[in-house]
């Protein structure tokens, strides 16, 4: 999974883990953390893991590099990295970032990729900011709040964190990337054959979880909690599963599933990402289908999501 820690944001993958829809699938799955999604790919390229959770940029990036990863279903409906500035910043657009410094979760980040693409796509050079690790938790609002950095290249549920922790933000449209598909599960086109059955099982255990999830964020929460309690934090247990709750309603509202359609990969809505990156350079056009599979969604509602609504609104 490319993220630098557990955090709300993830605890539909938590819940799949929590609840037991793995076992109920005959699964048993191991998650390990990755500081981007670069690195993430990397790994299922090279065998160190089966699938990977990444954003659309390191499979598109990775195509004429011999990655041969595909995804085979969606996370991020929505495209989730966006530029914003603190509250009362002189920067008003994008022009406006040259000479200052962009904080990113890591320099090999997505959201550093971001950054440098909408550069491009304004008329600049990537040497025309500054891009600053930040890392992420206490790491990064404390380099906000003290000045470090003028702009974020974060994501949906990072800018939600740090608006938890009381700072004011204000976004810089990148017109770009509206309507642009954000990512989700990838894996090699080797497995996408030999392990195909597989690869259904852990859909339709991961959307019982978004079903879950959507019905009670709190049990999701409560959830991560169990699993990873280190995210509770340190704040009252009512403020800490408010703020939790506002994090994973970001990202719920950012997959953009209706109830039936969990895992489904928008071909338009692909193809608007690919264009974004060739735009910049990035990547050589191609078609989207290229690097993606929408074959398996179906599969992957085949089970009782009233059933799973019921189990969420009884749960403590």
């Amino acid at each position: 999974m490319a993220s630098p820690s557990w955090n709300a944001g993830y605890a539909v993958m938590a819940v799949v883990e929590a609840e037991g829809f793995y076992e109920e699938e005959g699964l048993k799955v191991t998650t390990n953390l990755f500081p981007s999604a670069t690195q993430a790919a990397q790994q299922v390229a090279a065998g160190g893991a089966d699938l990977g959770l990444m954003t659309v940029e390191p499979v598109a990036i990775g195509r004429d590099k011999g990655l041969n990863l595909a995804y085979f279903s969606s996370y991020w409906e929505k495209w989730i990295y966006s530029l914003e500035v603190p509250a009362g910043s002189s920067v008003k657009s994008i022009a406006d970032l040259k000479g200052k410094k962009i904080g990113v979760s890591a320099v090999a980040s997505s959201g550093a990729t971001f950054a440098r693409t909408a550069m491009k796509l304004n008329g600049m050079s990537e040497n025309d900011v500054t891009l600053v690790p930040i890392g992420a938790g206490a790491q990064q609002i404390n380099a906000i709040k003290g000045g470090q950095v003028d702009a974020l290249a974060l994501w949906d549920i990072q800018y939600q964190l740090v608006r938890n922790a009381g700072v004011t933000l204000t976004p810089l449209p990148v017109k770009e990337t509206a309507d642009a598909w954000g990512g989700g599960f990838a894996t090699t086109r080797k497995n996408l054959d030999a392990k195909k059955d597989v690869l259904q099982r852990f859909g339709r255990a991961v959307m019982k979880a978004f079903v879950f999830a959507k019905a009670n964020p709190e049990a999701a929460i409560r959830d991560l909690w169990k699993l990873h309690p280190e995210t509770r934090g340190s704040e009252p247990e009512a403020k800490a599963l408010a703020d939790g709750i506002k994090v994973l309603e970001v990202r719920l509202a950012g997959q953009g599933f209706d109830d039936k359609t969990l895992g489904s990969i928008d071909e338009a809505a692909f193809t608007r990402s690919l264009d974004f990156l060739a735009s910049a350079g990035l990547i050589k056009k191609f078609p989207a289908k290229d690097i993606y599979t929408d074959e398996m969604f179906k599969a992957f509602n085949d089970f009782s999501h009233e059933d799973v609504i019921k189990r969420a609104e009884s749960a403590g």
